[in-house]
């Protein structure tokens, strides 16, 4: 019986240890701060990935941004847009308020993705053959609503930009 009872303690012991370990290697692999980037790095990324770069600041100046820029793929299939804010707490607001437009459209099919840690917030939606991804990082936004055969590229251009 004491033989049993040490057979159990000890596989218990194993799972609890390996699920400490699973979540430490989780937490370790979050960023709990992601380093903004700023409008005209933004622009100069995505021109040296043959993107073309249109300034829009002046369309939005009386929204409280500093600077915009959209980012046309070269083949015009999709665009990119950036927004730097003259306040962090603009920046939420823009973010809630985009989040909410995308999730109004989305049809009953729909896989998100949405979590705030630190400094920054991420939203992401696939829904209706699109996919729509928002990121806020201290005063900058990331915008992004692109058919979803381009959701692999425009993924790698928010790792390039650390977004």
């Amino acid at each position: 019986m004491k033989k049993k009872v040490a057979i159990v303690v000890l596989i218990c012991s194993l799972f609890l240890s390996a699920g400490i370990i699973a979540v430490v290697l989780f937490v370790k692999n979050i960023d709990f701060k992601k380093e903004a980037v700023k409008a005209r790095e933004f622009a100069s990324i995505m021109d040296d990935e043959n993107y073309e770069i249109i300034d829009v600041t002046a369309q939005y100046e009386s929204y409280g941004i500093d600077e915009a820029y959209v980012a046309i793929e070269e083949n015009r299939d999709y665009q990119i847009e950036f927004y730097e804010l003259s306040s962090e707490s603009k920046a939420k607001n823009m973010f809630e308020t985009n989040k909410d437009y995308f999730e109004d459209g989305a049809g009953n099919s729909k896989i998100t993705s949405s979590y705030s840690i630190g400094n920054y917030n991420i939203y992401s939606l696939t829904s209706n053959g699109n996919y729509q991804y928002l990121c806020r990082v201290d005063n900058t936004l990331l915008y992004i609503d692109v058919e979803d055969e381009y959701k692999d590229e425009v993924k790698d251009i928010v790792e390039e930009l650390g977004y």
